[in-house]
């Protein structure tokens, strides 16, 4: 495009000076009327290369911007045609992805309902055994709860029965006329019974009735060994007589036992439950299983430690001394009384169990129902799945 310069550099053209005015090209002078001349005509030239020039800008820039637009188009198209190349390459593969992601989906669910319901049988035969296990603790339970209350019974109404069994076998005695003799026996097979329940692995022997001597033999025995000897006289009495201490003394010498013990309901002045005379243990019935347990005790340890003679005859003495003491009847006292309230504590934790496997059995069927809703979803969406493919 060319470009006009200004009139002071554009050759001089011909032209006529004119004195009072100066040429506006060479600077000579001129006359005015001819400088107006020139000056109009110089303006008009200028005005007309003005307008040529402003229209070969805007023809250029309407070049330009064809060439632009057309060249915009072009990229546009072309980006065109690579984006619709792309989405199909795109769309095929997102497919593909699809029913990959699909079958992927539909082998998942299969192998979940497979394991679903697999784990479904393996709780059910859980619960079954579950619930056959519970059956067996509750009546266990209701089987010890019965035991329970009947042994807090017993030891509710213990001193009334002394009283009334004392006078109940006063009127046995009168009416059917028995033997002190024939009268000890059946005391005597209750202590029997009571030491074989309660210390199984000894050997425990009755003396047959008519033999002189004690009523109950009981051989201490550890690891297959017999560490001790412990005397029964179990004959039942209505009256306290000095002379059966000694006589069992006596029998205990002769039995080469370690201890003598005397159940009895009646004690000697002054004593009551346990009481230690002469070298011989008096006490009541009920308390015997207890006390053998501690005798039974001392007997192993001191054949454990292989004591001398008159070593365990000195522990024997302190054993009898404590045994003689209060402090000895308040914990056996205090024994009787957490045995009860341990009775008591297992009544309640039953009735607490029972709440508890009654809301425990209701959780199990909400589990089971959850479990069968999820089931039947899972089948739902199978059989959707299939009916689509």
């Amino acid at each position: 495009m060319a470009v006009s310069k200004p009139s002071f550099l554009r050759p001089v053209e011909h032209h006529v000076h004119v004195e009072g005015e100066r040429c506006p090209w060479c600077e000579q002078p001129i006359t005015h009327k001819k400088f107006k001349e020139i000056q109009a005509e110089i303006e008009a030239k200028e005005r007309a290369r003005s307008a040529d020039h402003e229209r070969q800008l805007k023809a250029e820039l309407a070049k330009q911007r064809a060439e632009a637009d057309a060249k915009a188009k072009a990229n546009i198209e072309r980006e065109r045609k690579v984006a619709a190349a792309r989405e199909v390459v795109v769309r095929e593969e997102a497919k593909k992805a699809a029913e990959q992601a699909l079958n992927t989906e539909l082998a998942k669910a299969k192998q979940a309902k497979a394991a679903a319901e697999d784990q479904l049988k393996k709780q059910k035969a859980e619960h079954a055994a579950e619930a056959n296990r519970r059956l067996l603790e509750q009546r266990e339970v209701l089987d010890k709860a019965k035991a329970t209350e009947l042994s807090a019974e017993r030891a509710k109404a213990f001193a009334d029965r002394q009283k009334l069994e004392s006078q109940l076998e006063d009127m046995k005695r009168k009416l059917q006329k028995k033997t002190a003799e024939e009268l000890g026996e059946g005391a005597e097979v209750d202590i029997y019974e009571t030491l074989r329940a309660e210390f199984d692995d000894d050997k425990i022997k009755r003396i047959d009735k008519g033999v002189a001597g004690v009523d109950i033999i009981h051989d201490v025995t550890h690891n297959g060994k017999i560490c001790g000897r412990i005397v029964y006289d179990s004959k039942n009495r209505t009256t306290w007589r000095h002379t059966y201490v000694a006589k069992l003394r006596e029998d205990q010498l002769a039995a080469n036992a370690d201890h003598a013990i005397l159940p009895s309901r009646v004690f000697p002045s002054g004593a009551q439950q346990l009481h230690v005379q002469d070298g011989v243990i008096i006490i009541n019935p009920a308390r015997v299983a207890a006390l053998v347990g501690l005798l039974r005790k001392h007997v192993i340890q001191t054949y454990s430690l292989r004591l001398s003679a008159r070593d365990r005859d000195q522990k024997t003495v302190a054993l009898y001394d404590f045994i003689n003491s209060e402090r000895c009847a308040q914990l056996f006292e205090r024994a009787e009384t957490l045995t009860d309230e341990m009775l008591d504590l297992e009544v309640k934790e039953k009735k607490a169990h029972d709440a508890t496997w009654k809301r425990r059995g209701e959780l199990i069927r909400l589990v089971q129902k959850a479990h069968g809703d999820i089931t039947t979803e899972i089948d739902r969406i199978v059989a959707a799945d299939g009916e689509d493919g």
